[in-house]
């Protein structure tokens, strides 16, 4: 597998190889970060698999997962976007910091890394991020972020970012 790197200040997003999968297994399974998500993930060996070659290596072409790599080059995260439409050029986004790695800035920085490496490389036009309705603090972040609330259901809180609004903040912010 080609090695994939975005560079940031703070933080680096790779895609992770196979032996890189035990951090995975360890954030989705650490009760403090998954909680407002749902609750831990377990998965066996051959979902981890299946998983893979699907998501990273090689991908189907609608996924990018990376995790995100501190300054000491420990891994904090992930970062990702799924199933993407050619036709809509729409994608649904996913972040997840280890909650002992939160208020670091980590997901921020990760978040325009990826963000910016889906609307003006992939060329997508719509990010999307459905949270559960009762993950208040997600849903503020996001919205700080620069995300727009769509609609809220009584099981879900779903909120968009388009590309001209991501240039319109964070390029320039970036000076481009």
């Amino acid at each position: 597998m080609s090695q994939f790197t975005l560079k940031g200040k703070t933080v680096e997003l790779k895609k992770p190889s196979f032996e890189e999968l035990a951090f995975v297994q360890w954030l989705w399974s650490d009760e403090e970060t998954m909680k407002s998500s749902g609750g831990p993930i377990t998965f066996s060996e051959e979902e981890k698999k299946r998983w893979y070659e699907i998501m990273i290596n090689p991908s189907n072409g609608k996924h990018l997962y990376c995790l995100v790599y501190n300054q000491s080059n420990k891994p904090v995260g992930e970062v990702s976007f799924h199933q993407y439409d050619k036709i809509t050029k729409a994608a649904e986004f996913n972040i997840k910091i280890a909650y002992a790695e939160r208020g670091k800035g980590y997901g921020s920085e990760a978040a325009k890394l990826l963000l910016d490496y889906y609307f003006n490389k992939w060329n997508g036009e719509i990010m999307r991020d459905s949270l559960a309705i009762d993950n208040i603090e997600g849903q503020n972040t996001v919205l700080r972020f620069g995300f727009d609330k769509v609609y809220t259901t009584k099981d879900e809180f779903l909120v968009a970012m388009t590309k001209e609004k991501f240039n319109r903040i964070y390029q320039k912010e970036a000076g481009k």
